[in-house]
């Protein structure tokens, strides 16, 4: 092919004296295989603004060149290129091609004829050409229906464009050009090709300078900065100098660009990714560049629910305005989350359109707060969603993924003095924020909103009317839903200290929120939950009187309420009451609430009753039936997913309830799932207790302990609590790291485990039989004649129609038996039932 290249008019192409392009090869390969099809003859390079189209077209043309051409003549056969960059009109786009294509001085001797598609068609013929249109960015929408009509016209035309828009016709190909791969963290960052990128456009005074190991790790993390985007990348390189790489790598975390001067030769859109997306906002419409920059305000991807909230469009306007901008490369690819695909602007492109914004300080705080109501809305839907078990995986993905978004509202929120908006946010989410492991950052921003409202109502007075003399005007007077906010936040604070071991904060917190909920009044309905969590510090303390009595009453209130979720926290903390007290009748409070639960509809709300099963089975000398309660909850975390100090209580417990007289195999087993457990509670700081204790001691009984080192069975730290099937994924910490940092673990423990791979290891030795269990489960004895043949009828694997069949029942009625057989042995499916029936026969 010939090709006819002016390098006057395409100085920005040319690279420097020994460069090349990194980290193409699979797209030159691809575009080289597309250019030798003939049966494709109409290719559009696509891509973000400073991916490098036009240099990744021009290095293939110069592989499969040939003789050049002269400017402004046109060869017999070969390659023709014409640049648009400065062209905005059809007109003026066709007279660009026309020139390119030996016309002359199209404007001056055909002016009414050279700006149209069929000047372009007499002067190919039926000549064999490849006609590239360079950066047509700007006029790829207004010449797509004339390239159609070109290339029926012209059968040896194939034509070959490179722009960020798509041209949207038929016969059109894409051939989508992507950033650059960056290192990933942990990784060898001398084997990223955006490093490498990076160190061969840094000047060549300072080259030597940045190729250690230090200064490696930081060019690394500049370019994850930059999303690999090469121009972004080149031109940060150039600034390198009097700015150090650690400097640089800090002001872009600031949200600051580098303007580091370029060569003079380049045109002043490939200076900067600003400049290149400047000139290419002239392309899109005014209701495009107002979404960009209201999606500008976003810290993490987009989906559709986002576009509609923060553009203000409805659902099908949102789907054709998303549309357009991932066809006009402005929002790219981020993959799916729980099944929804999501998007995100790059980088430099946020900043750009941040910057737009801010100009605007009217429309700016017009986005932030359509952005702060989006996740007021989201928390609160997710708050639902939570509790669905349809929902629930759904949720457990979304809200890691969202955090830095949920943590600018909330900062937003508490900032604008709306501190019990900023509460409920948080407050609802605390579920998926318990099961990823971010209540220690939960915890500190919860507690600068407690620290506002108890001023105000500390000012007001306790009855919120100005009984302190307060000057009017003086302030707001904190109406009843701030103190119902504030008694909610201290009420959480205290079960959260609680949690971390921290008696003395909780006892305070919950004291403090106590006292409100007194004065808010029964239909306020966090009363009974403070009151649980003060029974459970009584207990902890020792105080098992003040502990039963606060539970009971607790008990009382939150049947009374319909609160099943919350009577099953009272009844947890009565029964390790009475276990502790040797009441034969200990496990019965857990039964009520397993069944309560159950009949709710919410199987993740099972596992910490089950894990408090264990225990109190434990306690009362039934080893065997506490394996099964244990077991079953780590088959329920393992699907569901759960809070740390649930995960660990039930591994503990699978331990202290193993039977003794195991051979080796199984006490190395028994030895490697406790120190998974350990390790676990030393990462999240779990206070350690009588539990941990056992089952240490049961762990290392006859064995050995191993030398420390790296976890069998686990992968990089931290891969967070909430991982299952459902839930997979590197998840943010609130405030955007890992809480003790990555490979922080105390006493010697060389990675952190994840829960599922903690509880996979538990799960992968077989349900061992307990040699003090009796051969008959005493369950059993409570079913019908009647549930017994059902029961053994599930066991023999018969579906609920077979068994109707036999039986002559209908189906309904042997459905109904069957959720009455499986709440009498406290059985999650069917499969439990057959152990039961199956444990007896054998």
């Amino acid at each position: 092919m010939t090709q006819l290249i002016d390098r006057r008019v395409h100085p920005e192409l040319r690279l420097p004296r020994g460069a090349r392009l990194h980290g193409r090869e699979q797209e030159i390969a691809e575009l080289t295989r597309l250019l030798d099809d003939p049966g494709v003859r109409l290719l559009t390079v696509t891509g973000p603004a400073g991916v490098g189209k036009s240099a990744l077209v021009h290095a293939v043309l110069a592989r499969t060149g040939g003789a050049a051409g002269t400017a402004g003549r046109a060869p017999a056969a070969g390659t023709v290129v014409a640049d648009l960059a400065a062209v905005g009109t059809r007109t003026a786009a066709w007279h660009a091609v026309a020139t390119a294509l030996g016309a002359g001085d199209a404007r001056a001797g055909h002016p009414d004829t050279a700006g149209h598609p069929d000047t372009a068609a007499a002067l190919i013929g039926g000549r064999e050409l490849l006609l590239v249109l360079d950066n047509a960015d700007l006029v790829a929408p207004v010449l797509a229906a004339d390239l159609a009509v070109l290339l029926d016209r012209c059968p040896g035309l194939r034509t070959l464009l490179t722009s960020r828009s798509s041209l949207n016709v038929y016969a059109e190909q894409l051939l989508p050009v992507a950033p650059l791969p960056v290192a990933a963290r942990g990784g060898d960052p001398a084997g990223s090709v955006a490093v490498q990128l990076f160190l061969d456009r840094v000047g060549a005074h300072y080259r030597d300078d940045v190729r250690h190991s230090g200064e490696l790790r930081n060019i690394a993390e500049i370019c994850a900065e930059l999303d690999g985007l090469p121009l972004a990348i080149e031109v940060t390189a150039r600034a390198v100098g009097a700015v150090s790489t650690g400097a640089l790598l800090e002001a872009l975390r600031r949200g600051e660009y580098p303007c580091p001067g370029r060569p003079l030769d380049v045109p002043a859109r490939h200076q900067s990714v600003p400049g290149a997306l400047a000139w290419g906002d002239r392309a899109l419409t005014a209701g495009e560049g107002t979404l960009l920059r209201r999606l500008s305000v976003c810290e993490t991807s987009i989906d559709l629910l986002t576009v509609q909230r923060l553009g203000d469009l409805s659902r099908g306007q949102a789907m054709c305005r998303l549309d357009a901008l991932v066809r006009k490369s402005l929002l790219v690819g981020a993959g799916r989350v729980a099944g929804e695909p999501e998007f995100r602007l790059l980088g430099a492109v946020r900043r750009y359109y941040r910057g737009q914004l801010a100009r605007s300080p009217e429309e700016r705080a017009a986005a932030y707060a359509r952005h702060t109501d989006h996740y007021l809305r989201f928390a609160a839907a997710a708050g639902q969603g939570l509790r669905a078990p349809d929902e629930r995986a759904r949720w457990l993905a979304l809200v890691p993924a969202r955090m830095p978004d949920v943590r600018a509202a909330v900062r937003r929120l508490q900032r604008d003095g709306r501190h019990a908006e900023a509460v409920r946010l948080v407050l609802a989410l605390e579920e998926a924020l318990t099961v990823h492991g971010l209540l220690p950052e939960a915890a500190g921003v919860l507690a600068r909103s407690i620290a506002a409202l108890e001023t105000a109502v500390r000012r007001d007075g306790p009855a919120g009317d100005g009984e302190t003399g307060r000057t009017p005007g003086a302030g707001t007077v904190p109406d009843e839903g701030e103190r119902a906010a504030l008694a909610d936040a201290l009420g959480a604070a205290g079960r959260w200290a609680l949690a971390r071991g921290d008696h003395r904060g909780a006892e305070a917190a919950l004291t403090r929120a106590a006292a409100l909920h007194d004065v808010l009044g029964p239909e306020h309905h966090g009363g009974p939950l403070v009151a649980v969590a003060r029974a459970e510090l009584a207990r902890q303390a020792g105080d098992a009187g003040t502990a039963q009595a606060r539970a009971q009453r607790a008990v009382a209130d939150l049947d009374a309420a319909r609160d099943p979720r919350g009577a099953a926290g009272a009844r947890r903390v009565l029964a390790r009451v009475r276990a502790a007290r040797g009441a034969p009748d200990a496990e019965e409070p857990l039964l009520r609430a397993l069944a309560d639960l159950r009949a709710l509809g919410e199987p993740h709300a099972l596992a910490p009753v089950l894990v408090d099963l264990a225990r109190v089975r434990l306690d009362l000398g039934r080893a065997g039936e506490a394996y099964a309660a244990a077991r079953e909850a780590m088959e329920l975390l393992l699907l569901h997913g759960g809070a740390p100090a649930e995960v660990v209580g039930a591994l503990e417990a699978a331990v202290r309830a193993a039977p003794d007289g195991g051979d080796a195999a199984r006490q190395r087993h028994l030895w490697r799932v406790f120190t998974l457990a350990r390790a676990l509670r030393e990462h999240h700081r779990l206070p350690r207790d009588e539990g941990y204790e056992a089952a240490r001691r049961r762990a290392t009984a006859g064995a050995p302990e191993p030398a420390a080192g790296r976890l069998p069975g686990t992968g990089e730290c931290p891969p967070g609590l909430g991982e299952h099937p459902a839930v997979a994924g590197e998840h943010p910490a609130w405030a955007g790291e890992c809480p003790e940092g990555p490979g922080e673990h105390p006493a010697g423990i060389g990675e952190c485990p994840s829960a599922q791979s903690a509880l996979t290891v538990a799960l992968s030795a077989p349900e061992p039989e307990p040699a003090d269990e009796p051969h008959e489960d005493p369950r059993l004895a409570g079913l019908t004649p009647r549930q017994h043949q059902i029961a053994e009828l599930v066991a023999e694997g018969m579906t609920n129609r077979q068994i109707a069949r036999a039986l002559e029942l209908s189906e309904w009625t042997v459905v109904n038996h069957l959720r009455q057989v499986m709440t009498k042995l406290e059985c999650p499916s069917r499969v439990h039932v057959t152990r039961i029936v199956q444990r007896r026969a054998g």
